[in-house]
């Protein structure tokens, strides 16, 4: 398989593509265990402090982002939970209602890698460019993914 990776915006919603040279089950333990998703979570340059998570329909994952000199709260509340292969969820921060958007993250597993489908859907497309604008959203979103795929890279050799 081919190794994949792909970014696109149809109007106010982004998807993200990406093969993970990972068993399906390591790579979502490795976005739903707080040990693991403090080590790659975030843009380049961001750490993070996680205050609860409980992955599970109806709770909350609430966080610290600890980048561009500040501290962003954020919480994420979880829709739906089907391990191992679908999560969705809303996340908010501390910024107004307006940006606000909801996640929604496939875990397919093919050939004993992972095909990651994370698609964001925001309230507008001129808030998706307002945040890009603001603190480089779209590149922050890609620099992540490398985040985790570099992780996972280090845990498989383990």
């Amino acid at each position: 398989m081919e190794e994949f990776n792909s970014f696109k915006q149809e109007d106010n919603i982004l998807i993200h593509t990406r093969i993970l040279d990972a068993p399906r089950d390591l790579v979502w333990e490795v976005w739903t265990n707080p040990m693991h998703i403090k080590e790659w979570w975030g843009p380049n340059g961001f750490s993070l402090t996680t205050t609860s998570m409980n992955v599970v329909s109806g709770k909350t994952w609430d966080f610290i982002m600890h980048g561009m000199g500040r501290d962003w709260d954020n919480k994420i509340e979880y829709v739906e939970v089907k391990r191992p292969s679908l999560l969705s969820y809303k996340h908010s921060g501390d910024r107004s209602e307006d940006y606000n958007f909801t996640v929604s993250i496939s875990f397919e597993e093919i050939d004993g890698k992972t095909l990651l489908t994370m698609k964001s859907i925001f309230k507008s497309k001129e808030i998706i460019e307002e945040l890009n604008r603001q603190v480089n959203a779209i590149e922050g979103g890609k620099q992540t993914l490398n985040r985790l795929d570099s992780y996972i890279k280090i845990l498989v050799k383990r």
